[in-house]
């Protein structure tokens, strides 16, 4: 229902205020800083070879800039700003600010009058062609016509209350450092000046002063705002932009949101900031605070706008993006249903617009919400527009994968989404292709093209040049100039993906110390996921059962299915079948009725390989251990997933070993050997070359030169199996490993009482409970 005219335009005027930029002091301070450059640089340009250094002329420029763009801060930190040394600045610069400023404090309005227009009649105006400092078109010719004009509309009693709250603003930063820095000739100068002109005023009488000149707040008549809407409008537009290309970058979340707040209070109007929050809010998952930032943001959208045609227009454009972000967010938090809604709100209003890239991205947005038809009805047709079609493409990507497609249209669909990506110069969605190319290896098994997909993806030059410098009043001077523009390297989802899958390929071949760094410089939320899920592993590996179960509730936060799933290897070492096979009866009933889940074929496949541990370890009929192996190889083998398929396999082996089939599970394992040794972490490296080295002992010849022969093979096999389950930390299979030499056997005694005496070590070091699946399990 269209809104009233005269309805709209009271809210058109109400608006007006938050476009007023009004005077402040430390416009004024900012002005008198300009003048004073001036001044120095026209008197340098009348002396005969004096020119001032580029140096100081680039230093000026830089922080002028950040000046004029940041919001008003108090004149301590402008202080702080002016004499930490991170701008060349001229001494002689700073002296006569100070003089100017000590000038309009002490001499009244007529000073402060004078130093404003005297500014523009001194540095900006052009009579005759003659010299002029400051173009009138250039950025600081323009911001100080601004001032003068808005100095002009104050009204008497306006002006007056500028300059008292001058005095307060000044007074709260003396004795400053800029005073301080000024020599001690110059200083007493001053002070003879002050107190010849107004008489000497004690310190004490700073309170007498303040109530003298009855200084008001902002609630005054001259209401007095840190943020201008320019000022808010390139703040929100860098920070938004930032929490895009690279959150690192971006302001911490809780100083973002104190500034978003400060903004709200003076432009409570201006929508973007409202979504500035929305995306903060996002980013630390806060779902309340991200629904009211959403409403509140096209809440003052979609009501600012006139009531003719074109208006009506746009307004039922912000209700249809308004859908769009409320299915995106309810998709962030994994609120499937209510996402469905808003995609099918938008999808409604978007197909009777026409608008083909909002169709686009609800149809995207249904794919990531809806279930496994949905995803392929909404998938079919691809959109024609570049970035909406290279999204789709990689849906379509992961759809296929998870579905069964063969790994070569999976890829060939990748493939598609990168020729547009590279054409159209798409950054994101190339770093995005490169991210999705990792899991896809990753899904298959070939962790060693995964990692490759990911150090492409690591090393890839995303540098953009974006304004990262806007400071805060609580922030002021730090980071670099505002508007600027400096290199920024983007920095997303997918290059925290990548991170992540480095980070499990470095620790799980047993190189902690490239995982520890990765884990100490990357602090993203998907790597502290990863992280957790290593460390409850390897405390699983270690036999640190309290350490694994604290790793595995806080994993539980994250990943509830994983944590799950770990938590029945858990009760499995503690030698607790029930409670393990309780567990995996959870996560497979979980993935018989959830079939939306990407990974939903790989949390399965892993509880039914873990389920036949348990039944083979502690079960007594091994041909349904078999039959579940098969039916998981089968599964396996179905959906591409080969590293799975090769795990199952090994598996069987290992139960054809123990039912006394040791010819057979050779066979197996030579089979599937290959692809654990390429693609398998040092953990299951080592185990199946322990399984390897059984099998063999176990169908080596009784005696002769040909038995030793393979018993000598093996022992400098086992030196490989016990080297790299120390990488990882696995105490009882190392101990495993050594208990099991065989130089006994080949009746090489020294090395037999080393071992021994190795073993004995390790055990009072490191001392594990005795357990006999060790001998049984894979």
């Amino acid at each position: 229902m269209d809104l009233p005219g005269e309805n709209i335009d009271f809210v058109k005027l109400r608006n007006v205020k938050g476009n007023v930029e009004n005077i402040t002091p430390h416009k004024i301070a900012v002005v008198a800083f300009i003048r004073e450059y001036g001044l120095l640089k026209i008197e340098a340009k009348k002396m005969v070879d004096c020119t001032m250094s580029p140096k100081y002329r680039k230093d000026f420029c830089i922080l002028a800039l950040k000046l004029i763009q940041c919001p008003d801060m108090e004149f301590k930190e402008l202080e702080a700003l002016l004499t930490d040394g991170r701008y060349n600045l001229l001494s002689v610069h700073l002296q006569n600010f100070c003089v100017r400023l000590q000038n309009i404090y002490v001499n009244g309005i007529s000073a402060l009058m004078d130093c404003v227009t005297s500014t523009i009649d001194k540095l900006v105006h052009e009579p005759n062609g003659s010299y002029s400092c400051i173009t009138r078109s250039s950025v600081l010719g323009f911001y100080l016509r601004r001032i003068v004009l808005q100095l002009d509309k104050l009204t008497f009693v306006q002006v007056v209350s500028l300059y008292k709250s001058f005095c307060l603003y000044y007074q709260k930063g003396r004795p400053g450092l800029m005073i301080r820095s000024l020599s001690l000739e110059k200083l007493n100068n001053m002070e003879q000046q002050s107190a010849a002109s107004t008489g000497t005023v004690p310190e004490e009488s700073k309170n007498e002063l303040s109530m003298r000149l009855n200084i008001i707040e902002r609630d005054n008549i001259l209401e007095e705002c840190q943020w201008s809407r320019k000022q808010a409008e390139l703040f929100t537009a860098q920070q938004a932009n930032l929490l895009q290309i690279n959150e690192k970058k971006a302001m911490p979340p809780r100083q973002l949101q104190k500034t978003i707040i400060q903004i709200i209070n003076d432009i409570p109007d201006y929508p973007d900031v409202h979504f500035l929050s929305f995306l903060n809010c996002i980013r630390m998952k806060e779902f309340c605070g991200a629904q009211d930032s959403l409403y509140n943001c096209f809440d003052r959208t979609v009501f600012s706008v006139a009531g003719n045609s074109v208006a009506n227009s746009d307004r039922n454009k912000n209700f249809r993006y308004a859908a769009l972000n409320r299915a995106a967010m309810h998709t962030q938090f994994e609120h499937r249903e209510m996402a469905m809604e808003g995609v099918r709100e938008a999808l409604a209003t978007a197909q009777e617009a026409g608008d083909t890239a909002c169709l686009a991205h609800a149809a995207a947005w249904g794919a990531l919400a809806g279930g496994r038809a949905r995803r392929a009805a909404l998938l079919t047709k691809m959109p024609r527009a570049p970035r909406p079609a290279a999204a789709a493409a990689q849906l379509l990507a992961q759809h296929a994968a998870v579905n069964g497609a063969k790994p070569s249209d999976v890829f060939q669909i990748i493939n598609k989404g990168d020729s547009i990506n590279y054409m159209h110069s798409l950054t994101d969605l190339t770093m995005g292709s490169l991210a999705n190319t990792a899991a896809l290896w990753s899904l298959y098994g070939k962790t060693e093209m995964a990692s490759v997909s990911c150090q492409l993806l690591l090393n890839l030059n995303t540098k953009c040049n974006v304004g990262v410098g806007m400071s805060s009043p609580g922030n002021a001077g730090t980071g670099s100039p505002a508007g600027g523009t400096n290199g920024v390297w983007h920095w997303t989802e997918a290059n925290a993906t990548a991170a992540a899958g480095m980070f499990c390929v470095a620790a799980w071949r047993g190189e902690q110390a490239l995982a520890a760094s990765l884990a100490a410089h990357l602090h993203t939320p998907r790597l502290h996921t990863v992280v957790t899920r290593h460390q409850a592993a390897l405390a699983l590996l270690a036999g640190k059962w309290e350490e694994a179960d604290q790793s595995i509730r806080q994993l539980a936060s994250f990943d509830r299915w994983e944590s799950q799933l770990l938590k029945a290897e858990m009760y499995f070492l503690k030698g607790d079948a029930t409670d393990a096979l309780a567990a995996l009866h959870d996560v497979l009933d979980y993935c018989k009725t959830e079939d939306d889940s990407l990974h939903f074929v790989s949390l399965k496949l892993k509880a039914m390989i873990l389920m036949s541990q348990v039944q083979h370890s502690f079960g007594g009929i091994q041909s349904a251990n078999i039959m579940l192996l098969n039916e998981t190889t089968y599964l396996a083998k179905t959906y591409h997933l080969h590293y799975l398929a090769a795990s199952a396999e090994m598996h069987i082996a290992n139960v054809q070993l123990n039912m006394g089939c040791a010819k057979n599970a050779l066979l197996v394992v030579r089979k599937v050997l290959g692809l654990v040794m390429a693609h398998g972490s040092a953990y299951d490296i080592a185990r199946a070359l322990l399984l390897y080295t059984k099998c063999r002992v176990a169908t080596a010849p009784v005696t002769g030169e040909a038995r030793t022969q393979v018993l000598q093979s093996c022992c400098d096999t086992l030196d490989l199996v016990k080297k790299n389950f120390s990488k990882i930390g696995a105490q009882a299979r190392l101990l495993h490993a050594w208990y099991l030499q065989l130089y006994n056997e080949i009746g090489n005694i020294a090395a037999r009482n080393q071992c021994a005496w190795m073993y004995r070590q390790l055990e009072t070091q490191n001392p594990v409970e005795p357990s006999n699946m060790l001998l049984i399990m894979y």
